[in-house]
């Protein structure tokens, strides 16, 4: 299926090109890593459709409009992008759906804690008219203070989509807006609680691990910020038809690889992960927990599925406990964050604010 995608996009172009519809090329720089190897960047190119950044509405015609743009993105193949880090600086070329993705060298440049900052240019785009165009790609910087990292899924686990059912999932994505998304109760508290310790509030980092595409990555960014919640990292999938993609593509492989990234990265800090019971995140936790003996200290997943899918949701949990990771299997965070709280990850203060967060959002829907 991926040629049949390749043609299109290929035919697709040369229409465009011909017709003199082609739009402008735009960076869209994720959020990298430094680790030991190096400092790994990742990105796209794609041409400016309106959709990344377009403002909230509340219109559905529009959201529609706006999210079949989102996933139907001209992407720039063979573009040039430039670098700069410190005294270091280089040039890589989009792939053939506009991705461009590299790894700095250690040593490039003295790394200041929570983030760093990799200068980017588009120098060239083929077909395109266009003059230089800049960017910046925010790395995360793992304080030396941390004691600890944390891994998180993202659907049903600290926003609300019903990605274990397809419908569902697919009404909140044609929302197309990060304010119109609701956050579950208490996750703001609990992750800022998490990650704030002796070197300020993003001590510890946090790192997003999901299956949904990249075509999502503006919205989930803006999610975060909007709610509070500790930026980080994500690791998403690409949007498409092949085996490694997020329509066809499965959801266990791809969670698995970017944990052992992420575990990669951060060779000495051992890791909480946050989960949700609808896609199988407590089988892909007991498998890291087993790939990495010690250093999977809490498994924290939220059953999202009231009464579907029952005969999965405790996959992996006993194995997880057998192997001395202390686990919570429940709807809200209040359990987990019981756990963090007796482990000395969160303080009482922090416990109670979030359990009062939870009894306010209970208070809330009792009262509609």
């Amino acid at each position: 299926m991926h040629w049949v995608e390749n043609r299109w996009d290929r035919a697709r172009f040369a229409v465009k090109r011909r017709a003199g519809w082609l739009g402008t090329p735009m960076i869209l720089a994720f959020h990298g890593i430094a680790g030991p190897d190096g400092v790994w960047v990742r990105g796209r190119v794609l041409e400016e459709n309106g959709a990344i950044g377009a403002p909230p509405t509340t219109s559905t015609i529009q959201n529609i409009r706006l999210s079949i743009k989102r996933y139907e993105t001209d992407e720039i193949r063979k573009a040039k992008v430039a670098w700069r880090f410190g005294e270091a600086k280089g040039q890589v070329v989009t792939d053939e759906e506009g991705y461009f993705e590299f790894v700095i060298p250690p040593g490039a440049d003295p790394l200041e804690a929570p983030w760093a900052i990799v200068e980017l240019e588009l120098i060239d785009a083929p077909g395109y008219d266009m003059a230089p165009l800049g960017a910046e790609a925010w790395i995360r910087v793992v304080s030396d203070k941390a004691e600890y990292g944390v891994i998180s899924d993202i659907d049903d686990t600290i926003v609300r989509t019903g990605a274990f059912n397809f419908l569902k999932h697919w009404r909140t994505v044609v929302a197309n807006s990060a304010e119109s998304r609701t956050a579950f109760p208490g996750v703001s508290e609990f992750y800022r609680a998490l990650a704030k310790g002796a070197d300020g509030p993003e001590t510890h980092p946090v790192f997003y691990v999901s299956s949904s595409p990249w075509n999502l990555f503006d919205l989930f960014d803006r999610f975060l910020t909007i709610h509070e919640i500790p930026r980080g990292p994500m690791m998403l999938k690409d949007f498409g038809l092949d085996k490694a993609k997020w329509l066809t593509g499965g959801h266990d492989g791809h969670k698995g690889e970017m944990i052992d990234q992420i575990l990669a990265a951060c060779p000495n800090l051992p890791f909480l992960l946050i989960g949700d019971s609808g896609q199988d995140d407590g089988a892909i936790y007991a498998d890291a927990a087993r790939r990495y003996p010690g250093r999977i200290r809490q498994v924290h997943i939220r059953d999202v599925t009231k009464g579907v899918l029952k005969d999965h949701i405790t996959d992996g949990i006993e194995d997880l406990r057998q192997s001395g990771v202390t686990v919570t299997l429940a709807p809200t965070l209040q359990a987990a964050a019981s756990a963090a709280e007796e482990a000395g990850y969160i303080t009482a203060g922090d416990l109670r604010r979030i359990e009062n967060r939870i009894g306010e959002r209970r208070a809330e829907g009792s009262a509609a």
